[in-house]
């Protein structure tokens, strides 16, 4: 087995459903982030809770923080959800006309990744100048004088993240594609070699 693009892409398969390849690896990655992340924001909110209860003196800042941090966690676990087929979809109709005709149901699909590329490329593109700009002028949230960060990291995640999602959404069309000349999905036995 040689090492190309497309293991670097799609990568190789390791048994079961699992594959290995560098762009898995950090589509996977960022989604533990986010995982870690929702833990850090459970363990704040507790610790917020416990010092405005037992010791009448609430953490400054959790709110700010919280809020932040769950625009981060959507976009830090969205190219996973997607990579894993575990975007929220309505494959009732699309599965049973994939299995009747395979070379329109891999077209369609691959017309559904295609428009969410273009969805996320939008995103992207609507967030670029407002990450830009709070760079430029080193815009903070929160309260002045009693708990202030900056807003760049955010922005920057969402552009990031964005990009990913944007190309898993391609990798998924172009992998549809295939599927649409071929007539089907490759079986088990040939992903193993």
């Amino acid at each position: 087995m040689t090492f190309s693009f497309k293991t670097l892409m799609l990568g190789r398969r390791l048994g079961g459903d699992r594959h290995n390849s560098l762009f898995g690896y950090l589509v996977d990655g960022l989604n533990a982030v986010g995982s870690l992340l929702i833990f850090l924001i459970m363990a704040m909110i507790v610790v917020d809770v416990l010092s405005r209860n037992v010791l009448n003196k609430p953490i400054a800042g959790v709110a700010e923080l919280v809020a932040a941090s769950i625009v981060m966690i959507v976009f830090l676990q969205l190219p996973s959800a997607l990579r894993h087929g575990r975007m929220a979809q309505a494959d009732i109709f699309l599965q049973g006309f994939t299995e009747r005709h395979p070379h329109l149901g891999y077209g369609l699909q691959s017309l559904f990744h295609l428009a969410g590329a273009y969805v996320l490329m939008v995103v992207y593109q609507g967030t670029l100048p407002i990450f830009l700009h709070t760079w430029e002028r080193n815009q903070f949230m929160g309260v002045e004088g009693v708990f202030t960060f900056p807003v760049w990291p955010i922005r920057l995640v969402v552009i990031a993240c964005a990009a990913i999602t944007l190309l898993q959404y391609l990798l998924l069309a172009v992998q549809a594609l295939v599927w649409t000349v071929k007539g089907r999905a490759p079986d088990a036995e040939e992903d193993r070699s």
